[in-house]
């Protein structure tokens, strides 16, 4: 594909034709070249001076979170080792089949989170109260083992677009048939 796709993106729908065309892509500019939700975007970024993430920004940081709540059977975003990506659910298959690792071969943090997490849908912080990792010793510890659970495909972020941050499910629950 040539860089035709770049700045070509105006609105969701777009947006959703974007991904299921290319497979994948980062969410955010990627240095390597490689596809991004960022890069095309058709919208102005920030100015020098001005405040706030700009219009581009607003989109990027919208979209990925209401692509897969409004086109659920199209649309995944999730991590993956380079960064947040957005991908078809065919291409979801073979970073899945890839990826995929079985609880029992995470850390023991990671099944800490996710023994709270298959109760109910649960969002950073009341995960952080609930696994007693509140304080800023816990930081990195917590966010390692969130990491390992998304990239391992045990959590993802529930797609709903009422729902604000991040707030996670087992990948399972929400993917019943994959």
């Amino acid at each position: 594909m040539s860089d035709d796709w770049r700045n070509s993106v105006k609105t969701i729908e777009e947006a959703r034709d974007f991904i299921l065309r290319v497979g994948a892509c980062g969410v955010l500019h990627d240095s390597k070249g490689g596809y991004s939700l960022w890069d095309a975007i058709d919208a102005p970024d920030k100015q020098p001076g001005e405040g706030g993430w700009g219009e581009k920004m607003g989109f990027v940081w919208s979209w990925k979170n209401d692509l897969p709540a409004q086109f659920p059977d199209q649309i995944f975003y999730g991590k993956r080792k380079s960064g947040a990506m957005l991908c078809s659910m065919e291409e979801l298959r073979k970073y899945y089949g890839e990826s995929h690792r079985p609880l029992d071969s995470l850390s023991d943090t990671a099944r800490r989170l996710f023994a709270i997490i298959e109760q109910a849908p649960v969002n950073n912080k009341e995960l952080r109260e609930l696994a007693f990792m509140t304080g800023k010793e816990y930081k990195n510890a917590f966010d390692k083992a969130l990491l390992e659970l998304q990239l391992s495909f045990q959590i993802v972020r529930v797609n709903s677009a009422d729902v604000e941050g991040d707030t996670w499910t087992p990948f399972e629950k929400q993917y019943p048939n994959f």
